[in-house]
């Protein structure tokens, strides 16, 4: 994707999850470059530091499982000290797994569940406050299955991705009239490690150039959050331009 006009983040606050690889780490990087200061959230420092290196200070590492018992709010207490307050807040931290209704543990299915909902359900909840004093804004990063024609074998993936979108829309009723923006963004098919894997065990080849890349839905989200006030992008899809 052709490098377009950066919006101006400078001064504003940002916390990304997933921020260790692939869009999350995308987001994390467009945000710092259009002036942001932020707070870079993942389970592994070693993909941290890939990260935000050449950042200097403008990103911040936290290793960090959000679905730990009490992780939103010990992240606040890091946004509250590190970076005195939140203007966005990205949630890109989530978990894939393929398998039919039939033969899916249900530890599995709590699994999505616990990652995929539960934990930016209560990271919302535990930064709402500090987004509402600042006129912030919410990205959601869900995915484009929730329209897909068949979901044989990813029921319970789907069925996580549909609550992770009601969660987005239910978000943004609740904050729109305290001058909360909220955005939900469902990418196609991104050339990113979790697809590598996906394609792997399918056992199909994989040719990340054909993919839509992490930058380009970073450089769109960075797009919307720049847009002036009057405005509220509520839902994005994006799709690879090449087709197979």
């Amino acid at each position: 994707m052709e490098a377009a006009v950066r919006p101006d983040f400078a001064g504003r606050r940002a916390l990304v999850t997933g921020a260790g690889r692939g869009i999350g780490r995308a987001i994390a990087r467009e945000l710092a470059h259009c002036g942001a200061t932020v707070l870079c959230v993942a389970r592994t420092q070693s993909e941290l530091d890939e990260t935000v290196s050449g950042l200097g200070d403008r990103a911040i590492t936290v290793s960090c499982d959000i679905s730990d018992h009490g992780a939103g709010d010990r992240l606040m207490d890091d946004v509250a000290r590190d970076l005195e307050g939140l203007d966005i807040l990205v949630h890109c931290a989530g978990i894939f797994a393929s398998g039919s209704i039939e033969q899916t543990p249900l530890s599995e299915l709590d699994r999505l569940y616990t990652v995929n909902v539960r934990s930016p359900f209560a990271l919302t909840k535990a930064a709402l406050p500090m987004l509402v004093r600042a006129r912030g804004q919410i990205v959601f990063m869900g995915s484009s299955i929730i329209r897909a024609a068949n979901l044989s074998g990813r029921g319970g993936y789907a069925a996580m991705q549909a609550a992770f979108k009601a969660l987005a829309d239910a978000t943004r009723d609740e904050v729109n009239d305290r001058d909360v923006r909220v955005l939900t963004v469902m990418p196609g098919t991104t050339a990113t490690p979790r697809q590598a894997n996906i394609f792997a065990e399918a056992g199909r080849e994989y040719r990340p150039e054909r993919l839509l890349q992490p930058d380009d839905v970073a450089q769109m989200v960075c797009a919307a959050l720049g847009l002036p006030r009057t405005a509220e992008v509520t839902d994005i899809y994006v799709r690879p331009m090449l087709k197979s």
